[in-house]
């Protein structure tokens, strides 16, 4: 039997199935369902920081820090950024403010940049980073591990034996 063929050597209309919800039903039922359990409740804290974040206008980018240490960090961002300190203008003054709070409660080695357009690539303390945006401004909020220096012994006190 010859099959029909139109101008563009496509089969003709004619020749298609009559019900084609049936074929469509077909193919999609062969397929095996897909089960997704819903996602579980975040905690409550995470939910407070959240609303707080909304309620403030910040937007917390990544975060590797406790939750109560970001609260911190993003309540006193927003308050340097919303007081009209004639000393504290610059987004450097902000970062210096930050860093500073930040050695005194959590200890040293605290870093802090602020500002509309930076890169950055650093290596952070375990549970001591954040990211986070007020309004325009990024801040970027890390702490680095600090290790006691070890002096290397003088060379008065070595004795070389000079045979």
């Amino acid at each position: 039997m010859e099959r029909q063929r139109s101008y563009n050597g496509r089969r003709n209309i004619d020749e298609r199935p009559k019900n084609l919800s049936q074929c469509r039903l077909q193919r999609s039922s062969s397929l095996p369902p897909v089960a997704r359990a819903p996602p579980p409740p975040p905690p409550p804290n995470q939910l407070k920081l959240a609303a707080m974040a909304i309620n403030l206008n910040v937007r917390l980018r990544s975060a590797d820090m406790p939750l109560a240490m970001q609260e911190r960090a993003i309540r006193r961002a927003r308050a340097l950024v919303d007081a009209n300190n004639p000393g504290i203008t610059k987004p450097t003054q902000v970062a210096m403010c930050l860093k500073k709070e930040f050695d005194a409660l959590y200890g040293p080695a605290w870093h802090c940049i602020v500002g509309k357009s930076f890169g950055s690539f650093v290596t952070h303390a375990g549970g001591g980073f954040l990211y986070f945006s007020v309004d325009k401004l990024c801040f970027l909020l890390f702490k680095t591990e600090v290790r006691p220096l070890v002096k290397p012994p003088s060379l008065h006190r070595l004795k070389i034996n000079n045979a």
